[in-house]
């Protein structure tokens, strides 16, 4: 079993010097989607007011969490939806993707339904590939826009690679800020103007100072306001990781040389080893990609596959190892791969969560 604590109080920390880094005439939109990305929708939106502008969620679901909350930010649904949850997304003035050339009919449909016109954001595909219109259509679908029904609020985009550190990946994204760029530029060429531009994540507000720049007056933040820095960069300010998780050691073991540990044998002793079992698995929300803990402070590397439920380290090196004793998945004082913070979120939202604030 995995207990987390997630101090709040780190969150709003991050989002102060989130904001002071970030010019003045840029909004922020804080991400909390997936439940805070596991820390928690409504703590974490609580210990964001009066720093962000607006919220940015997966599903309707949250967004309607969010009203029943008492949150009255513009809201931002990042998936597109479907049927009756457009419907009711139109309904309550959730802020609404363009995710195909389709999807205009039925916003549409959706507004005379709901009797108010739909809220949207144009996406262009500048080199992500999900959701979003291609430049040249994007154009075509303002053009045969039913403005009584449909009002275009903002025009965003979606860098694929500004986590990466590759030349190629930096290359990449800044082509994609520069095409981006380009389109807002032309837009207000021919006087089309929409009141919200937005781009950067939070590896691009880190990283490129061009995906802040004007007429980029928006930026959607997620794992950077959690406390894990993204980016080809180091973070050029402190960010403080707002989650603890931690497990106990359910045994420890002496396995002689040549012994398999966990499943499928993927891991064999290549000499005799002390093996701490802990009470934590995938079941726990833990996954593959996380290979170590910390033990009385010192690293110990996990062993074989994961389990439902269980998971070994090694601890051969590692003194006064007992049952009981805590092995902590991650925290603050640790640091982390870039892949860690989706890591986190299974782990956190599937476990005994408590709050710090």
């Amino acid at each position: 079993m995995v207990h987390v604590e997630v101090d709040t109080r780190a969150i709003r920390g991050n989002l102060e010097r989130l904001r002071a880094w970030l010019p003045q005439r840029v909004a922020l939109m804080l991400v909390v989607k997936e439940d805070g990305y596991g820390h928690g929708l409504i703590p974490v939106a609580k210990a964001a007011e009066g720093l962000v502008d607006w919220l940015g969620v997966a599903w309707l679901g949250e967004g309607l969490a969010l009203r029943k909350a008492g949150f009255e930010l513009p809201v931002f649904l990042m998936i597109p939806p479907v049927g009756s949850e457009l419907l009711l997304a139109v309904k309550h003035g959730f802020h609404l993707p363009v995710g195909d050339l389709t999807m205009l009919g039925e916003i549409e449909q959706a507004a005379r339904r709901a009797k108010r016109r739909a809220l949207v954001h144009i996406e262009v595909d500048t080199g992500m590939g999900r959701f979003g219109l291609l430049p040249e259509e994007a154009e075509k679908v303002v053009a045969r826009l039913d403005t009584n029904r449909v009002q275009v609020v903002g025009v965003y985009s979606h860098l694929s690679s500004a986590n990466g550190r590759t030349p190629e990946d930096l290359h990449f994204t800044r082509a994609q800020v520069w095409w981006f760029r380009k389109f807002l530029e032309d837009w207000e060429h021919r006087g089309m103007e929409v009141p919200w531009r937005h781009l950067a994540n939070s590896a691009a507000v880190m990283a490129f100072d061009e995906a802040t720049a004007p007429p980029l007056n928006m930026v959607r933040i997620g794992t950077a306001a959690y406390g894990y820095p993204e980016g080809g960069v180091a973070a050029p300010l402190e960010l403080t990781p707002a989650a603890r998780a931690w497990t106990h050691v359910a045994a420890v073991r002496h396995l002689p040389r040549s012994w398999p540990v966990g499943y499928s044998r993927q891991y064999v002793t290549p000499e005799p080893k002390r093996v701490a079992i802990l009470a934590a698995g995938y079941g726990d929300g833990l996954r593959p990609e996380l290979r170590r803990v910390f033990i009385h402070d010192q690293e110990a590397q996990l062993l074989g596959k994961l389990g439902m439920d269980t998971v070994a380290a090694d601890v051969t090196q590692v003194e006064r190892v007992r049952r009981g004793d805590t092995a902590l998945l991650f925290g603050p004082g640790i640091s982390y791969p870039d892949w860690i913070c989706p890591v986190l979120v299974p782990v956190l939202r599937s476990s005994h969560r408590r709050w710090l604030s």
